[in-house]
C-alpha cells in the first residue's frame, strides 16, 4: 500500500509539472508572438482616435520589479506620453490615409496646463491640414474639456456634465496633529515663500504663501479662460459668471446641465453613442446608418503601424535628455531623476559625436540639493565641451528642477510653467516626547558632543542645530549664486526674485528667469540654432540603458509598439494589473520627509505647489 501511493504521488507530481510546463509554454509563445507579430496596417480614409490613459506624462514610469529578477508580478502604469501623442497627432496631419481625429478624453486624468497647450499645438496643426476633429465623451473633466475644446463638433451626453471650476490649490496641514502625537519638528529654511514644509508646522496657510498662490492661480486661469474662449468662440467674462454662479445659470433650465452647456457654446451636440458614430460616419462620407463600416485606428496602433515611416536619423543630431520626477541621489528609474542615471546621460551625450547640442527637458519639482548639484556640475562640463544646451520646462521646473536649469545657455518655459522657487529647507522629526508619553525613555554616552548624531528619539545636540542653520544658508547663498552665474544676474537681483517663490513662466520670463516662452519643439529649434545646424537636424532621445526585463515592459506598456486589445485584456485578468497611487507631495511624502531625519542631514530644494482642477 505504501509503494502504491508514493508511485501514485510521483506521477501526481509528474503531471503537474506537465501541465505547469505546458501552460508556461504556451502563454509565453502567445507572449512572444504579440511582442513580435506583424505591425498593424493604417487602412485608407480611416479615423484616427486618440484616447489617453491617465495621467499624460513626459517619461512612463516602468513598474516596479517584484522579488525575483524577472517577476512579473508588478502594477502597470496608467500613464500615456505627451510626446508619443504629438507626434502621432503630427505625423497623421499628413498622412492622406487619415480623414479625421477623434478625441476620446473620458480616461484622461488631470493634466497640467503646459502639456494641454503642447497637445493643444499639435492639434492645431491637424486642423491647419484641412481635417476635421471631433470630440466625444459621456463627461469631460476641466483637463479633458481643454483638448475637446479644439475640436469643430463637441459632443456631450445627453446626461453628461463639463466639470468646469477653476483652479485652486489646498493643502493638509498637520502641527496639531503632530503636537498631540507629541512629535517636535525642527524646521531649517531659507526664504519665506518656501511651503513645501509649511504643512509641519502650520494649521493653515501663510500670508506669503497665500500671496503668491493667488497670483500664480490667476495667470494659470487666466490662461484657461483665454484659450478656452479662443477655441470655442466665447467671451471670458461670461466663463467665469458661470462658474460664479453655476447654481443662477443652471436654475434656467431646470438643473439639466447638457442643455446649459450647449446653450453657452460649451459644446455643440447633445448625442448618445449610436447618434456620434453615425456623425463620424457621415463626416468620413458614408451613407448615413452605417456607423459600423467607417475605419478607425486608434493611437497606438497607429505609431506602431508608423513608427518605419518616421524620418531616419541625420548625422547632426540634439539629443533629448528628460529630467522627470523628484531628484534624489544614486541610480533611479523613470519616473525619478536620480543623480547617476543622470550623469550617466549627460556623458553619453558628451562623447556622442553626433550629438551637436542637447536639450533638457525638466519636468521636476525639486527634491535633494546634493543631487541637483552633481547634475548641474555635469551639465557644466557637457557646456565645456562645446555644446550648447537649452533647458525646456514641462509643467514644473521649481527649486532643484531650476537649481539644474541654471547653467543652460538657453532656458525655455510654458506661459503656465511653474518655476522659480529658489531656496532650501531641511526638516529633522524628533520622537522623544511621545515616546516617553509611552514609557520608552533614550540614554546613553558619546564620546563628543554629537556622537550619536541625529537620532528621532532624542533631541538634536545644540552643536548640530547650528551646523544644519550653518548649512542651511550656505546652501541657500550657493544657489543664489548659481543662479547669478547662469543668468548673468547680481546675486542681489536675484535675491529679489528668490525667497523659495515660485512664479508662472510668463512672469520668469519678465523677470529674466527664463529666456523665453515656447514649447518643447521651439527648445529644440533654439538648441539647432546654437549648434548651427538648425538647416538639417534630427532629435534622438537619449534614455538610460535597459536591462531584457525594463525592455519587455516597455513592450508591453509602452506606447512604443500596440498590442491587441483583446490581449491586454487578458494579461490583465492573468497578472492582476493595479493603478498605481498618483505622485503627489501629500501625508505620504510628508512621512518621507520625516523619516530622513533618522540619517545624515538632508536639505530639500523642492516645490510643494499643486494646482488642482
Amino acid at each position: 500500500m505504501k509503494q502504491f501511493f508514493s508511485t501514485l504521488f510521483c506521477w501526481l507530481g509528474r503531471i503537474r509539472n506537465f501541465l505547469i510546463n505546458g501552460i508556461f509554454i504556451v502563454f509565453l509563445l502567445v507572449f512572444v508572438s504579440a511582442i513580435f507579430s506583424a505591425q498593424p496596417e493604417v487602412p485608407d480614409s480611416a479615423a484616427l482616435v486618440i484616447e489617453p490613459h491617465g495621467q499624460i506624462v513626459e517619461e512612463l514610469e516602468l513598474p516596479a520589479p517584484g522579488a525575483l529578477p524577472f517577476d512579473f508580478s508588478f502594477s502597470a502604469p496608467n500613464q500615456t506620453n505627451l510626446h508619443d501623442l504629438v507626434e502621432v497627432i503630427l505625423h497623421a496631419a499628413h498622412d492622406d490615409r487619415i480623414r479625421l481625429l477623434v478625441l476620446k478624453l473620458n480616461d484622461m486624468e488631470k493634466t497640467s496646463m503646459p502639456k494641454l497647450q503642447e497637445l493643444r499645438r499639435a492639434i492645431t496643426t491637424f486642423k491647419s491640414s484641412g481635417k476635421m476633429v471631433i470630440a466625444v465623451g459621456p463627461n469631460y473633466s476641466q483637463s479633458q474639456y481643454y483638448l475637446a475644446a479644439m475640436a469643430d463638433q463637441v459632443f456631450l451626453d445627453p446626461m453628461g456634465v463639463v466639470a468646469l471650476q477653476g483652479f485652486s490649490i489646498y493643502r493638509n496641514y498637520f502641527k496639531a496633529a503632530l503636537d498631540k502625537l507629541h512629535i517636535d519638528v525642527q524646521l531649517f529654511r531659507a526664504g519665506k515663500y518656501k511651503a513645501a514644509i509649511e504643512p509641519l508646522i502650520r494649521n493653515d496657510m501663510s500670508d506669503a504663501d497665500r500671496a503668491a498662490n493667488k497670483v500664480l492661480l490667476s495667470v494659470l486661469w487666466d490662461a484657461y479662460k483665454d484659450d478656452v474662449a479662443d477655441m470655442r468662440g466665447i467671451k471670458t467674462g461670461r466663463l467665469q459668471s458661470l462658474l460664479d454662479k453655476p447654481a443662477t445659470f443652471l436654475a434656467k433650465y431646470d438643473g439639466d446641465y447638457a442643455s446649459l452647456f450647449k446653450a453657452e457654446g460649451l459644446v455643440d451636440e447633445l448625442a448618445d453613442y449610436h447618434a456620434i458614430e453615425n456623425y463620424i460616419a457621415g463626416a468620413m462620407g458614408l451613407p448615413s446608418g452605417s456607423s459600423s463600416d467607417y475605419a478607425s485606428i486608434d493611437f497606438y496602433q497607429y505609431r506602431a503601424a508608423t513608427a518605419s515611416e518616421l524620418p531616419v536619423a541625420k548625422k547632426m543630431q540634439v539629443g533629448v535628455i528628460t529630467a522627470s520626477g523628484m531628484i534624489v541621489d544614486g541610480e533611479q528609474p523613470p519616473g525619478m531623476v536620480g543623480s547617476e542615471s543622470m550623469i550617466e546621460m549627460i556623458e553619453r551625450a558628451r562623447l556622442n559625436p553626433q550629438i551637436k547640442a542637447v536639450v533638457l527637458r525638466i519636468d521636476s519639482p525639486g527634491g535633494s540639493a546634493q543631487a541637483s548639484e552633481a547634475i548641474r556640475n555635469a551639465i557644466v562640463h557637457l557646456k565645456a565641451s562645446g555644446k550648447p544646451v537649452v533647458v525646456s520646462m514641462g509643467s514644473l521646473a521649481a527649486s532643484g528642477g531650476y537649481w539644474m536649469a541654471a547653467p543652460a545657455d538657453e532656458i525655455w518655459a510654458s506661459p503656465t510653467t511653474i518655476t522659480g522657487s529658489i531656496g532650501a529647507f531641511g526638516v529633522m522629526a524628533n520622537f522623544e516626547k511621545g515616546l516617553e508619553k509611552l514609557g520608552v525613555h533614550t540614554d546613553g554616552l558619546g564620546t563628543t558632543s554629537i556622537a550619536a548624531g541625529i537620532r528621532p528619539d532624542r533631541s538634536m545636540p545644540p552643536q548640530l542645530n547650528e551646523v544644519m542653520q550653518m548649512a542651511m544658508k550656505h546652501t541657500y547663498r550657493r544657489f543664489l549664486s548659481i543662479v547669478s552665474d547662469g543668468r548673468g544676474m547680481s546675486v542681489e537681483a536675484v535675491a529679489k526674485l528668490a525667497e523659495g517663490r515660485v512664479w508662472t513662466g510668463v512672469d520668469a520670463h519678465r523677470l529674466g528667469l527664463v529666456d523665453a516662452l515656447g514649447g518643447f519643439k521651439e527648445a529644440q529649434n533654439a538648441a539647432a540654432k546654437l549648434a548651427n545646424i538648425e538647416a538639417d537636424y534630427s532629435s534622438v532621445w537619449i534614455k538610460p540603458p535597459l536591462g531584457l526585463r525594463e525592455m519587455v515592459l516597455l513592450k508591453l506598456f509602452g506606447n512604443a509598439d500596440a498590442f491587441a486589445s483583446d490581449l491586454l485584456a487578458q494579461s490583465a485578468s492573468v497578472f492582476g494589473f493595479a493603478l498605481p497611487a498618483s505622485l503627489k507631495l501629500d501625508i505620504d511624502q510628508y512621512a518621507r520627509i520625516l523619516s530622513l531625519s533618522s540619517g545624515r542631514p538632508q536639505i530639500f530644494t523642492l516645490c510643494d505647489t499643486r494646482v488642482s482642477p
